[in-house]
This record gives structure tokens, C-alpha cells and sequence, in this order.
């Protein structure tokens, strides 16, 4: 699906790598983590492509965006790396503000509105290559700012979180945490599970 997007726009995308336990198990919300997992691959997508075609005139070289998997006793963690050059400091800081964008954007305060309304949907993505009102073909990899800080607020939730380790001239790490939510389990946004855990197990470690 992203792929599709980002070939149309840019007439090329980098493939998708695999890496860590593919067999991962994660008791989570569908919605929830297709939003998440789609925000950050956009991120990477674009800033691999825009990178890579400013430096060459070929399309065919695009280094893989690598997509990691991992399970923990009480989290799942997604690692989503690309080779996209980067960011300085102050970019990661602004990154997670709401509304804070790197595109250039010529659109009305309407369209910017209504475009904002639509981050904020689970299902947003799955026709974005089909036609709008205007005829015109949604082509948006980034747009008004809402893609980072909304992944995070949904992540923090359900008691997990999204970090950031940028390394500027190269590319950038997106590490998205989840959190199981079985039956029972405390998993709200007050509350830090892996803190239980490790408090748990210090105690087992005294009582030896």
C-alpha cells in the first residue's frame, strides 16, 4: 500500500527488509497498530526517497528500509530504520509538536483542517490513492504534523511509548513500543509495566 503511494509520487520506493523474530505475538488493537506502524514507514519512505533521488538520477539504488521485530515479557518493539540522512537536534525536538511539518504546503486552512481530522482516523491510508472530491489523486506521504505525535499519544495510552535516535547524515531509528493488553493486565497510560516487572523480579533476586 505504501509502496504504491510512494511510487506515484516520487516514480520509485525502497523495498521493505525484515529482520529480528517474525513469529512475534502481540495481544493489541488492529487499528491501533496499522496507524502507528504506517505513520512511522511514512517517515522513512519519504526521507529515504527524497534523499536518495536528490543525489543521483537513478531509482534503482534505494537501500532497503529495515523493519525489526522483537518480543519482551511484556512488550512487543517495532524498529523502523532507514537511510534518510537524519535530522539535527532541533528538528527532533519539533518533530513530536502538533502541527510542526518539514513540507512545504499551499493548501487552505480548510484543507489543512480537514486533513488534520483524517490523521486522527485508524482506516485513514486505505484510500489514499483513490480519487478525491476534486478529481485529483491523494498522493500525501507528510503533511500538517499530526503523524509522529499522534502515533506516540496512541503508544503512551495503552501504556507504551515511541522514541526517536537519529544519527544526522545517515538515517533514523523510530522505535515503536506496545504493549500487551490481555484481560486483567493494568495497561493504561498511569501506569509503567516494565518498572513492575523490574521491581518484581528485584525482589526475587533479594529473596535468593
Amino acid at each position: 500500500e505504501l509502496r504504491s503511494l510512494t511510487h506515484a509520487l516520487y516514480g520509485c520506493a525502497p523495498e521493505v527488509e525484515y529482520r529480528g523474530n517474525p513469529d512475534c505475538v502481540l495481544d493489541y488493537i488492529p487499528r491501533h497498530v496499522k496507524y502507528m506502524v504506517r505513520e512511522l514507514l511514512k517517515n522513512a519512505f519519504r526521507s529515504t526517497v527524497e534523499r536518495h533521488l536528490s543525489r543521483s538520477t537513478t531509482t534503482d539504488a534505494l537501500p532497503h528500509v529495515a523493519v525489526e521485530l522483537q518480543q519482551g515479557d511484556i512488550h512487543v518493539i517495532f524498529k523502523i530504520s532507514d537511510q534518510g540522512g537524519g535530522m539535527p537536534k532541533r528538528v527532533q525536538r519539533e518533530a513530536w509538536q502538533y502541527g510542526w511539518t518539514t513540507v512545504d504546503s499551499s493548501k487552505s486552512y480548510s484543507e489543512a483542517f480537514q486533513y488534520a481530522e483524517e490523521s486522527c482516523s485508524w482506516d485513514r491510508g486505505t484510500k489514499e490513492a483513490t480519487a478525491n472530491q476534486s478529481g485529483q489523486m491523494r498522493t500525501e506521504l507528510a503533511g500538517y504534523g499530526f503523524g509522529l505525535p499522534l502515533t506516540r499519544l496512541h503508544a503512551q495510552y495503552f501504556g507504551g511509548d515511541v522514541f526517536m535516535q537519529a544519527l544526522p547524515g545517515h538515517g533514523t531509528d523510530l522505535i515503536l513500543i506496545l504493549t500487551h493488553l490481555k484481560a486483567g493486565t493494568p495497561s493504561t497510560e498511569i501506569d509503567d509495566l516494565s518498572t513492575l516487572l523490574y521491581k518484581k523480579e528485584g525482589r526475587r533476586g533479594f529473596a535468593t
